[in-house]
């Protein structure tokens, strides 16, 4: 049965369907796309639940399903009061010699969706020009480990569907801890499916952003962000304090989320997520966050028995990997960069046992690990001052912090931040600390470092504990 508004004339179906493309056009940042798609676009009947519209041709139709249908949609319910169905018409058309050297003469809608995917492809084929990423930074040479295992499934899984469950995706941790691989990882999954893929970094983004406006080109590169299919930023840490980017990064990031297109950023914890713009930290709670911790002893031997097999090292002998219990190390490029040094001995000679052995004997890794180029830094503080400055803040005697035994909140509180400072005010290891606070083991350091790590980010009276402590030490 015909809706009661099939009688009425064409003239006012066509002033709400003006009605309806005129709110469309406010959402279309380029007027030229307005006026060479829908401007001369009519309105012919309304029946039965459906909006009939002609529009120009197959071209113009695969455009506006594929760009403002939704908005089409939602529009025309608020103007009509009903959701309807709305179904595009072309005018009459002659075949072109175009259309018939593709077989596909008569049928216009499909040579448009011939031309749109030619399109696509030659943005993403440009794109992967234009923002190069590491080949070899894929999920399969990702190593693993507890440390890491969310951000490793959420990678995936945006790699896998994107655009759905985890947008937009935050990959947050200290430096050197796996957030760049990750991201290469995914464009690289995603570049692999076809895909238009815009990966660079937060200073990147700056520096594009400022160069544009200085030559009025900000059009044309808010454009090519909001094509993309999926859009990576490294370190968007970068936007903070650039209120004119953060506000261009806004525009893009809620053009891409509203059409359902994959944005995954990463950020560095050694700034503050809240110092961005208030709008950008409430879109990105929308998505989800997920952190990179501390490397695990399980996750140095796989990282150190990959880049030696890779690199064709001689065996390491099984009390070699032992030693890596009494390392701290805060992030995976310092796990390279000590496996390289290992490397560098075994093959230059630098200790008497790497010239004849067969396997890298633990004396020589354990030499190598600990080998700087520079100097041993002077700034190091002994012990006892960490002991001494933290015990005044926290009112209790230094011998109370190095006693074993279970204690109170505020002890327990006050052995965690020495074990963290005496590793970054004195440099000692795992194992050190672990005798200074009384010969406790190399698993209850870790777990007091990995505690401290977490409850300073948030707790408020911990941060201002360390401030008075860092003080103290000046």
């Amino acid at each position: 049965m015909p809706d009661a508004q099939s009688d009425r004339s064409e003239s006012e179906l066509q002033k709400k369907w003006n009605a309806v493309i005129g709110m469309v056009e406010v959402q279309i940042d380029n007027q030229a796309d307005f006026n060479a798609y829908l401007a001369d676009s009519t309105a012919t009947s309304l029946q039965d639940g459906a909006l009939r519209v002609t529009v120009r041709n197959g071209f113009v139709a695969a455009w506006i399903n594929q760009r403002v249908m939704a908005g089409i949609r939602r529009y025309a319910a608020q103007v009509f009061g009903q959701d309807l169905k709305i179904e595009l018409e072309t005018m009459a058309y002659t075949p072109s010699d175009a259309l018939i050297r593709e077989g596909l003469a008569g049928d216009h809608m499909e040579w448009a969706n011939v031309q749109w995917d030619r399109q696509r492809a030659a943005m993403a084929v440009a794109n992967a020009r234009a923002f190069p990423i590491d080949p070899n930074a894929t999920f399969e040479r990702f190593e693993p480990s507890v440390c890491n295992e969310s951000a490793l499934n959420a990678a995936r899984g945006v790699t896998e569907t994107p655009g759905t469950a985890f947008n937009p995706l935050t990959i947050a941790s200290e430096t050197g801890q796996g957030k760049t691989h990750l991201l290469n990882a995914i464009a690289n999954g995603l570049r692999n499916k076809k895909m238009n893929v815009i990966s660079l970094t937060g200073e990147e983004f700056v520096d594009a952003f400022v160069k544009a406006s200085q030559t009025g080109r900000v059009a044309s590169i808010r454009d090519q962000y909001r094509g993309a299919d999926t859009l990576l930023v490294d370190g968007i840490e970068q936007l903070i304090g650039k209120e004119k980017t953060q506000s261009f990064f806004l525009m893009v990031l809620e053009h891409l989320l509203s059409n359902q297109k994959q944005v995954v950023v990463t950020f560095n914890t050694s700034y503050q997520l809240s110092d961005l713009a208030d709008e950008i930290t409430s879109r990105l709670a929308g998505g989800l966050e997920v952190r990179i911790g501390e490397p695990d002893v399980k996750l140095m031997r796989a990282v150190i028995m990959r880049y030696a097999r890779e690199r064709r090292l001689n065996p390491i002998a099984a009390d070699a990997l032992d030693y890596l219990r009494d390392v701290t190390v805060r992030n995976v490029r310092e796990i390279i960069g000590g496996i390289a040094r290992v490397g560098a001995h075994t093959k230059l000679g630098y200790a008497a046992e790497s010239t004849s052995a067969a396997t890298i004997t633990r004396a020589v890794f354990e030499d190598a690990w600990r080998d700087r180029v520079s100097a041993p830094d002077a700034s190091l503080l002994p012990p006892d001052a960490v002991f001494d400055a933290v015990a005044t803040v926290f009112n209790l005697a230094p011998d109370q912090l190095k006693r074993r035994g279970r204690g109170n909140r505020t002890l327990t509180t006050a052995r965690d931040v020495t074990i963290y400072l005496l590793r970054d005010y004195c440099g000692l290891t795992s194992s050190e600390t672990g005798t200074l606070m009384g010969g406790r083991p190399h698993s209850t350091i870790l777990a007091a470092l990995t505690r401290y790590s977490e409850r300073r980010k948030s707790d408020m009276q911990m941060q201002e504990a360390e401030r008075r402590i860092e003080r103290a030490l000046r």
